[in-house]
């Protein structure tokens, strides 16, 4: 599985694969593999993913299917979905990889 913390609006990761090309020199958006845990545990374990009330899944197998290179970076389990371009094409196409918005299980109730 891979898990993108947030709802990725476009303009969103526009500006996340922006910021990762100024610094890396290619587009992409950071992921997180969920390897040898649960999605639960991987939400709880990780400090990137605390600060976010939603989360959107895919897996390495649907992203490479639609084209995009899942590159291993930094620490594990980081990953980055290099993206081509940032084209409306392109953007709505990586959309279209992830399931749709769900509750961060690791993340408090309100109250």
């Amino acid at each position: 599985m891979v898990l993108r913390a947030g709802v990725m609006a476009p303009d969103v990761l526009r500006r996340s694969a922006e910021r990762t090309f100024d610094v890396f020199a290619v587009y992409g958006i950071s992921v997180e593999g969920v390897i040898g845990q649960t999605v639960l545990e991987a939400c709880r374990t990780s400090e990137s993913l605390a600060a976010y009330r939603q989360i959107r899944l895919s897996s390495f197998g649907r992203l490479r299917g639609a084209g995009f290179a899942v590159l291993a970076t930094f620490d594990h389990p980081h990953f980055t979905v290099a993206l081509p371009d940032l084209s409306e094409f392109t953007v709505a196409r990586l959309d279209r990889c992830f399931d749709d918005p769900i509750p961060n299980p690791a993340s408090a109730p309100p109250g």
